[in-house]
């Protein structure tokens, strides 16, 4: 019968996959938005800024704001997944004081934090969305200087 350890070990072990899962999932979500803004922005660039090019910069701009809700619905499952290994660890170093797990993981960050002050603070969460309200901005500019083009 597995000890107590072992059931949280693998417990959090299972937290951690789930967690890597959820960013190869947003990876590959967020190069597939890209190769196709890029595939829509260079169709728009060779056949120009006509009204008939709304079929494809009106899409992009939904494909953006798709980009931005999935990313920040990915960052919220990690969240979750990440705070569940937390407390499974907790639970771990409950069981095996020795082993000093909180206090470890505390110093790490803090030094990270000291080598890194200014990079540390920006979300990778937050580049990720960058990127996607980038590709909605692209489709509603071009979109507008196509309306007002035409008008």
């Amino acid at each position: 019968m597995a000890s107590d350890v072992e059931v949280l070990l693998q417990m959090y072990r299972e937290q951690h996959d789930q967690a890597r899962q959820l960013e190869s999932q947003r990876a590959s979500l967020s190069n597939l938005v890209i190769v196709v803004a890029s595939a829509a922005l260079g169709f728009t660039a060779q056949r120009g800024l006509a009204m008939t090019m709304l079929i494809v910069t009106l899409p992009l701009v939904g494909l953006g704001i798709y980009g931005v809700l999935a990313c920040l619905k990915y960052h919220e499952r990690s969240v979750l997944h990440h705070r569940a290994a937390r407390q499974f660890s907790r639970r771990i170093e409950e069981h095996l004081p020795t082993l000093v797990i909180s206090d470890d993981w505390a110093e790490l960050h803090a030094q990270q934090q000291l080598r890194f002050p200014k990079i540390f603070r920006v979300r990778l969460y937050a580049l990720w969305i960058t990127l996607h309200v980038g590709v909605a901005a692209s489709g509603a500019a071009l979109s507008v200087v196509i309306f007002t083009h035409e008008l």
